[in-house]
């Protein structure tokens, strides 16, 4: 499911960092009131292999704003719209009860009033392709060593040629590690609409990130795109990338 929440900066803007994935996150997961379920997110999520997947994601704020490019600061002003997903009803209502009873909260140390909550079910139509557009970013990505034996991080494109199956890779894990079972049927994901400017690199906790905007194909049963939908499409979905719209 997915929980859209409308709030308002308390002091006529909100001021972040440019680089604020790690705060909304923290903000998250201080929202939730079950503290089970806070911490089982936070400390195991679902296993599989030597990975963990929290099957949540959420989207980057959308409201107007500019930046204080010599800061290094983005400022939002006026009403602000924030969408979080998850496969998880427990937390989507968990939050939304949270986000409704409590009104006001603090995002980096400045006071937000909640306005309005909406919860949506997306329930897609079975079909041969669908396009989606992003609502944070998609990553994919895999590590190696260097000669040196030092670890690196290689970002993929999405005109590269792995960066479909990178996808399915990634798609797969997170489907096993829910059900417990692999999926049955391929994944495929092709960009439509992606351009130099969709390209985004951000810092989350000290780690450099390249992700990417822009509209895509993707060809799988609605089951899975339903799953990607409340999950998240790519990696790195609990640190905010990986959340779309389904377009026509």
């Amino acid at each position: 499911m997915r929980l859209t929440v409308h709030f308002q900066p308390e002091n006529g803007e909100l001021i972040l960092p440019l680089n604020y994935g790690e705060i909304l996150q923290g903000f998250l997961y201080r929202s939730i009131h079950d503290l089970e379920l806070a911490d089982f997110l936070h400390n195991e999520g679902f296993a599989k292999d030597r990975r963990k997947f929290k099957l949540f994601t959420f989207s980057r704020l959308a409201g107007n704003y500019r930046i204080d490019a010599g800061a290094k600061l983005i400022r939002f002003e006026g009403p602000i719209r924030w969408q979080i997903s998850s496969l998880l009803d427990r937390l989507i209502a968990d939050l939304g009860q949270s986000f409704l009873f409590r009104e006001k909260f603090t995002i980096h140390d400045q006071p937000v009033r909640m306005e309005e909550t909406s919860v949506h079910s997306f329930r897609p139509e079975k079909r041969e392709s669908y396009r989606i557009r992003m609502l944070s970013p998609l990553t994919v990505f895999s590590t190696y060593e260097d000669a040196a034996g030092k670890k690196k991080t290689h970002y993929y494109s999405p005109s590269d040629l792995a960066f479909s199956d990178m996808v399915e890779k990634n798609f797969s894990h997170k489907y096993e590690a829910y059900y417990g079972r692999p999926p049955e049927e391929r994944l495929r994901v092709r960009p439509v609409k992606v351009s130099p400017r969709d390209k985004v690199v951000t810092v989350f906790k000290g780690t450099r990130i390249t992700a990417w905007n822009g509209i895509y194909e993707i060809v799988c049963p609605p089951d899975y795109l339903k799953f990607l939908y409340d999950a998240g499409i790519g990696a790195k979905n609990s640190q905010g990338f990986g959340m779309f719209e389904s377009v026509e």
